[in-house]
Parts: structure tokens; C-alpha cells; sequence
């Protein structure tokens, strides 16, 4: 017969006091809280399989739902990349024509130079003056004025004088 029997033993490190419970059958004792342990482990064990079965069985709707997020990933992959090879072919185009550019304007500087340094004034004053008939204008023909902006100014009518 089994006999049932009560020891108060250490459960734990923080040396918490509990009275565990022996069956006592033939010449062996053993806790019976160890058996139901036991017991629990091997039901635990079927739900584990029976977990890991449904797991690896995959539904319709799932595997439908991956493929569309599959397709969807790789289209946006695909939209980057193309972007991305826009972006680039458009700083290459760029850089080209800002070299064009400076060349350009460096190219009608060097031309507006030429043509500064090719200018002959006084040839130029001389034949005004002398072939013309130019006349340098005389202090009661200058009118001078005081304007608030120092840029310029536009004459609307007639200038009276003073």
C-alpha cells in the first residue's frame, strides 16, 4: 500500500520553508509532487507538438498574404532603383552643362577683354570732336539734383531751370 507522508524541506535559495508531500509505496519514497510534475511535462510535451504541427502547417490565406507583401517589396525595390538611376543620369547631365558654362563665360570674358583692349578712345573722342562737331558741355548747361536713392534718375517732363 502507498502511504502518504509530510516533510517540511528548503524549496528555493531564499530558503522558504514548504511541506512537500511523499508517497510512500514498497521500500522507496518519492514526492508525489514530482509524479504530477512529470505528468504535467508529458502533457506539456503533446501541447508543444501539437503547437509546432499547426505551426508548420501554413493556411491559403497566409501564404497569399506573403506573396502579396513579397511582390509589393520588390516592386518598391525596383521603383528605388529605377529613381535612384534617374537622380544620377540628372547630376551627370548637370555637371556637363556647368562645365559648358564655365567654359562659356570664361570664353566671353576673354572676348570682352579683346574687345575692351581693342578700343582706341582718344581715336574716338578726336573724330567726335573734330569730323562731328561735338562740344563738351559748359557749367550752365549741367544741372545737378539731390536724389534720396543713389541710383539714378528718370526725367518725366521738361527740366526747369534755375
Amino acid at each position: 500500500m502507498a502511504e502518504y507522508g509530510t516533510a517540511r524541506g528548503r524549496v528555493n535559495y531564499r530558503s522558504e520553508i514548504k511541506d512537500v508531500r511523499y508517497r510512500v509505496g514498497g521500500t522507496s519514497a518519492y514526492a508525489a509532487e514530482a509524479v504530477e510534475q512529470r505528468q504535467k511535462a508529458v502533457y506539456a510535451s503533446r501541447d508543444v507538438r501539437r503547437n509546432r504541427s499547426k505551426a508548420l502547417s501554413v493556411n491559403r490565406a497566409y501564404v497569399i498574404f506573403l506573396a502579396f507583401i513579397s511582390i509589393a517589396t520588390v516592386l518598391m525595390c525596383v521603383r528605388y532603383l529605377k529613381l535612384k538611376e534617374t537622380i544620377t543620369a540628372q547630376i551627370t547631365v548637370n555637371e556637363k552643362l556647368e562645365s559648358q558654362l564655365i567654359s562659356i563665360r570664361s570664353e566671353n570674358d576673354a572676348l570682352l577683354e579683346c574687345v575692351n583692349n581693342n578700343v582706341d578712345w582718344d581715336y574716338i573722342r578726336e573724330t567726335a570732336v573734330n569730323k562731328l562737331g561735338m562740344k563738351y558741355a559748359t557749367e550752365d548747361q549741367i544741372v545737378w539734383y539731390n536724389t534720396e536713392d543713389c541710383c539714378y534718375v528718370k526725367q518725366y517732363q521738361e527740366v526747369p531751370r534755375v
